[in-house]
């Protein structure tokens, strides 16, 4: 885009930014997702329990803001966009310097890896069992990506990753990748020792921080590193999504939070932060202050959750203490059997996780479709597949 088209856009973007006031967000939330009638999964709608979902779908004011959006999709969205980016910034207490929108997460964890990639000797760190988007994001890039060890119960291993990040520094510039809560583990990092390291500004680190997870977490030690990001920490760079508990995974909107230098960097690496999908923008400001969809929401999971923790334990299966709308537990077998099995009674679960391999996840479905996975399972230990 030419310099003066910028400035074009940046002045209309102000102004009507300036004049008009934010509009959409509904002052009273409608009702929530109705529970529907439970069907049993078939092969042509099979039971979607592998991509961490928000299995209500979006709340229905969400979904009638998307439909009144159509007529509006003959627009450019960039005054929208901006009204967003401040409704965002009032939301978590920054600045609208310090977001930069894009779509989904996933183009804010590659612009945030490509805006390092530069560096002299740059690489990426990251625990080995994690989200691959940092992985994917630098080896596009020709950066080389140092993999550390978990630790006990595939923990974050921070002094290990501390280690690692150090020896990357001392000769180049080290990019440090952590997803907190973590995928596919379902866990939570120490968040003292994360604060800790963040905060003693190590020498070439700066450090990815993908919170995708954060609202499901119920663990009261959790802290989000925005913490830090509102401090004044310009180290840290803070990921988000609308994907997960706003239910807009198909829509695409996310956000990258850091101070307004580091944002910048980050924001030279995404086209255009303005031009965001019309229908996601409608959907995302009418979800963002939805208390009662937003409650139903974790609610729905922690008893999903709950359900799940109780088969577990019932069938004497190892598993990680779930943060997030998916868990984490052990076959002791390879995964393929059970996943084939599964599939077999039209529930599909997740894909294998290397180093893991005798690891399952599984996403959390509605409860009347969660007692039905746990009903399935009981029937496959009777079988003597699990």
């Amino acid at each position: 885009m030419s310099m003066q088209r910028r400035q074009f856009l940046g002045a209309a973007i102000t102004g009507a930014v300036t004049a008009s006031m934010i509009s959409g967000c509904a002052t009273k939330a409608e009702a929530t997702a109705a529970a529907p009638v439970f069907e049993k999964p078939t092969a042509e709608k099979p039971l979607i329990a592998c991509f961490n979902e928000n299995p209500l779908g979006l709340s229905p004011a969400a979904q009638k803001a998307v439909a009144e959006s159509a007529a509006k999709c003959n627009r450019y969205p960039f005054v929208r966009a901006e009204e967003f980016r401040a409704m965002v910034a009032k939301q978590i207490g920054g600045k609208k310097e310090e977001i930069v929108l894009s779509q989904g997460s996933a183009e804010a964890i590659r612009a945030s890896v490509e805006a390092y990639v530069k560096k002299p000797g740059a690489a990426l760190v990251v625990a080995e069992l994690s989200y691959s988007d940092g992985e994917m994001a630098a080896t596009r890039n020709g950066i080389p990506v140092v993999k550390v060890k978990m630790g006990p119960n595939w923990s974050m291993d921070i002094p290990a990753m501390r280690e690692a990040a150090a020896k990357v520094a001392k000769k180049g510039f080290a990019i440090v990748y952590f997803v907190n809560p973590n995928n596919p583990t379902s866990t939570i990092a120490d968040s003292e020792a994360l604060f800790d390291w963040i905060r003693s500004n190590p020498k070439n680190t700066i450090f990815l921080v993908d919170e995708a997870y954060g609202e499901f977490v119920d663990d009261k030690s959790f802290r989000s590193t925005m913490e830090l990001v509102a401090a004044g920490q310009k180290n840290v760079i803070v990921l988000k999504t609308f994907s997960k508990i706003y239910a807009m995974a198909g829509l695409r909107l996310g956000y990258a939070y850091a101070a307004a230098d580091t944002a910048k960097l980050v924001h030279d690496h995404i086209a255009y932060d303005f031009f965001q999908n019309v229908p996601a923008l409608e959907a995302a400001i009418s979800e963002m202050n939805d208390a009662e969809f937003l409650k139903q929401s974790r609610d729905e999971n922690a008893e999903s959750r709950k359900i799940m923790e109780d088969l577990f334990k019932e069938l004497n299966l190892e598993y990680l203490p779930s943060q997030t709308n998916f868990c984490f537990f052990n076959l002791k077998a390879p995964l393929k059997q059970f996943a084939d099995a599964m599939k077999a009674e039209h529930i599909m679960v997740g894909r294998p996780f290397p180093p893991a391999t005798e690891w399952c996840r599984i996403s959390y479905v509605r409860p009347a479709e969660m007692r039905y996975v746990a009903d399935v399972m009981r029937g496959l230990r009777a079988k003597g597949v699990l």
